[in-house]
């Protein structure tokens, strides 16, 4: 386990860094596919891995330092490898996701090898010895008493000291190791959720941000995945798609992840559908106004159009119905709605 990794989380680091990481990466993916199994140490370097590189905002300033700090000419071979890369890794993913998916990382982390066991199992067994030792001789000692022999009380009574002491040496040595085994269970339940899906859509954003600072060389990749990319000035960025996504998915629509969002709302290829939950299409006319309103493009009609035609609602009933949430007796909760979707156009 990488703790190290764990305390980047949050700190920036270099985008060049970023190039080893996934290679290695990949290289574990190759090895969990060959074995057909995942282990507790393959399970930590993915996890880091992930914590490492999922805040968005510190791969994107990374990015702009090297575009900053890099000579231009030097730019393209290293973005086009990192771009390749991260494409692998989706690959991989999107080619074996049955199986990734449903591997029991929890089980993986609960029968990890662990030293401590056996030093514990080791440990309790000689503590149990030193306590039946004392045990006998404090029974021999109660025995003494009651006949009354002195001297033999005297003997058995320094003796049970001696034994007292080293049974709570023992003790102490056994808590010791119960501690550590918690610290380890602690560390380990940091390992337990299978994350392989979140890395791919990490590596999706990534790309994403790539395309968005790097557009000419954009142009020249053949990655299946560079639909991902957003014009620049064109309909809505991933900061907007995350905090309508964290307003509304599961709540207005049936769950879908923020890059599947993303794609719908940016009229890009998408692999599912925005399906409006029942008792939701009012307020769902709602956002698409308010979305609507953001854009600051000519032909934005024609993305209403085609947003209300992708996700079901007629363009008669939205006319009718896009206003009810702010009207003046709106539902209680479609009054709490706007208030929500507003916030975040502020």
């Amino acid at each position: 386990m990488d703790e190290n990794n764990n305390q980047q989380t949050s700190s920036l680091y270099q985008f060049i860094d970023v190039l080893p990481q996934y290679t290695t990466i990949n290289t574990v993916y190759q090895e969990i596919l060959r074995n057909r199994a995942l282990n507790f140490d393959e399970q930590c370097q993915i996890t880091d891995f992930h914590n490492w590189l999922k805040n968005r905002e510190n791969f994107e300033k990374a990015v702009l330092n090297f575009i900053l700090s890099t000579d231009k000419k030097k730019q393209f071979p290293i973005v086009s490898m990192l771009r390749k890369l991260i494409n692998n890794n989706i690959e991989i993913y999107k080619s074996n996701h049955t199986f990734l998916d449903e591997i029991d990382t929890l089980a993986v982390s609960s029968k990890r090898p662990n030293f401590l066991n056996y030093q514990i199992d080791n440990q309790q067994s000689q503590t149990n010895a030193q306590w039946v030792e004392l045990k006998e001789i404090r029974n021999s000692l109660e025995s003494a008493s009651w006949n009354g022999e002195e001297s033999k009380i005297e003997r058995l009574t320094k003796e049970e000291e001696r034994i007292s002491t080293l049974y709570e040496i023992e003790q102490e040595k056994l808590s010791a190791l119960y501690k550590q085994k918690a610290e380890s269970d602690t560390t380990a339940s940091k390992y337990v959720n299978n994350i392989f899906k979140k890395i791919c859509e990490s590596g999706i954003f990534n790309l994403a941000i790539l395309d968005n600072y790097f557009p000419n060389e954009t142009n020249k990749s053949d990655s299946k995945y560079s639909n991902f990319q957003m014009n620049e000035g064109k309909y809505f960025d991933m900061e907007i798609i995350s905090k309508i996504h964290k307003e509304c998915n599961g709540a207005q629509f049936e769950s879908l992840t923020e890059i599947e969002l993303y794609s719908i709302l940016n009229l890009l290829p998408a692999n599912t559908q925005l399906i409006i939950k029942n008792r939701e299409k009012t307020r769902m006319c709602y956002l698409v106004s308010i979305l609507y309103d953001y854009l600051k493009l000519e032909n934005k009609t024609e993305w209403r159009t085609l947003i209300l035609k992708s996700i079901g609602i007629k363009e008669d009933f939205y006319n009718s119905k896009y206003k009810e949430p702010v009207s003046e007796t709106p539902s209680r909760e479609s009054k709490d709605f706007a208030q929500s979707i507003s916030k975040i156009f502020v």
